[in-house]
């Protein structure tokens, strides 16, 4: 049976989704306090598609962006990990040729293959990871060993990257052939950090038309829906229809 209220319904959708594209602008540019006289509607569209872009900005802003481990070192203070790494003496040596301690000597250490000293013990986590002590391994380990390696019989944690740096650039130091630190990683244009703090595309006019592409994908949808009942509907009373003409038995 055909719906006696589809024709209402299908309106319905069309004039809700003019008023999302037309009607939202509006109201966004009186809230601003713009769009005084009759040819602002540009300036008015544009303030509403940038509202939520300005609040996740201001969010964004308020998180400070993580720093590469290249970036990091390339501002490290050798001096500044010498006098950190006291704390690290309480267990090793440090000097070329040093004897083992409570923990291996770290002279060479950048680099130096993970649990190689002659004659140090090591634990059985340590001699399963394998590997280099490269410094982005040395890194992690220094910011939670045990973390990092589960079940390591060092227990160390410097949470802080820029004091975590400067161990690394004074262990670095303790080689006849320092390894260079890696590369900083390049910095990001306006855009693509924009991009990254956002989600999508930071220019108002994109953002525009993917509003106005997605109010015209729900008119379609429920242009498309109404189409389904009409056609079920048919369906429904050819059905009947055939019912009717079959003869009694």
């Amino acid at each position: 049976m055909k719906d006696p209220l589809l024709t209402n319904k299908i309106a319905g959708a069309v004039l809700a989704a003019l008023l999302l594209v037309f009607g939202l602008p509006q109201l966004t540019g009186a809230v601003l306090g713009g769009g005084h006289g009759g040819g602002r509607g540009g300036e008015l569209h544009l303030a509403y598609c940038c509202v939520d872009l300005e609040v996740q900005d201001h969010a964004a802003a308020d998180e400070p962006a993580p720093v590469d481990l290249g970036t990091l070192l390339a501002n490290a203070s050798v001096a500044g990990g010498e006098r950190r790494a006291a704390l690290c003496k309480s267990c090793h040596t440090l000097e070329e040729g040093g004897a083992n301690g409570t923990g291996p000597n770290l002279w060479n250490v950048v680099n130096r293959n993970v649990a190689s000293v002659s004659g140090f013990n090591y634990t059985g986590a340590l001699q399963a990871a394998g590997g280099v002590w490269s410094y982005d391994r040395l890194d992690e380990y220094l910011k939670n060993s045990q973390a990092y390696v589960p079940g390591t019989a060092m227990a160390q944690r410097f949470a802080r990257d820029d004091q975590r740096a400067d161990i690394l650039a004074y262990l670095g130091s303790l080689s006849a052939n320092p390894v260079a630190f890696p590369q900083p990683a390049a910095a990001a244009t306006p855009a693509e950090a924009a991009l990254g703090a956002t989600g999508h595309d930071a220019s108002p006019v994109n953002h525009a038309a993917k509003t106005i592409d997605s109010a015209a994908a729900e008119i379609a949808d429920a242009a498309g829906e109404t189409v389904d009942e009409t056609d079920h509907a048919g369906e429904d009373d050819v059905g009947e229809n055939e019912e009717a003409l079959q003869p009694e038995e």
